[in-house]
């Protein structure tokens, strides 16, 4: 199971994180990975940025945005699940 989680700290659901939340909901369900994917909300991850934090498995991504998650949720996923883009 690979778990993803999404900071819902101040800072960062200022930032948005409420919408990348619910751009990483729609890739689950649209990939169909709701079965090998966990989403959560974590609070503070320290990495405060101009964007979301997020860290899938053990990597932590900063300036995650609504418009940039998409590529950072299928390359790092899918890398993460299956060894590949």
């Amino acid at each position: 199971m690979l778990v993803i989680q999404v900071c819902v700290g101040s800072s960062c659901f200022l930032r948005g994180s409420k919408n990348v939340i619910a751009e990483i909901e729609n890739l689950i369900d649209h990939y169909r990975l709701d079965d090998v994917v966990t989403l959560k909300g974590i609070f503070c991850l320290e990495c405060c940025s101009d964007g979301v934090t997020v860290m899938i498995g053990k990597k932590v991504f900063t300036k995650v945005t609504k418009e940039n998650v998409v590529g950072l949720f299928e390359n790092e996923v899918f890398t993460a699940l299956y060894g590949k883009k």
